[in-house]
């Protein structure tokens, strides 16, 4: 693949194979039978792969928009604890073992 692109992109997701994005969250976008065959075309004659292009192309895009903060969230309800959750339940018997009343 040709070094094309700048320094802070260390290697493409799709090296990782479908699904794998290293960091962050997979992205899917949708193409036209006639514009997945351009970019196919446009990358091949960069020495490149059509999702490293893709790849690119979002985060140079990124790279030139504000991107708002993250929402201030906080948890529904505060976290159970798992003693706190089986509270009043007992253990499942074995099979075949007679019930302790």
């Amino acid at each position: 693949m040709k070094e094309s692109h700048g320094p802070e992109i260390a290697e493409p997701a799709s090296v990782h194979g479908p699904g794998r994005a290293p960091a962050g969250m997979p992205l899917t976008i949708r193409l036209g039978e006639r514009e997945y065959a351009a970019l196919v075309r446009i990358a091949r004659s960069r020495e490149t792969t059509a999702a490293a292009l893709i790849e690119q192309l979002v985060l140079h895009a990124l790279s030139k928009t504000d991107v708002p903060p993250p929402a201030d969230s906080h948890p529904a309800r505060r976290h159970t604890s798992y003693e706190e959750a089986t509270a009043g339940f007992s253990r499942d018997q074995p099979a075949g073992a007679a019930p302790h009343l």
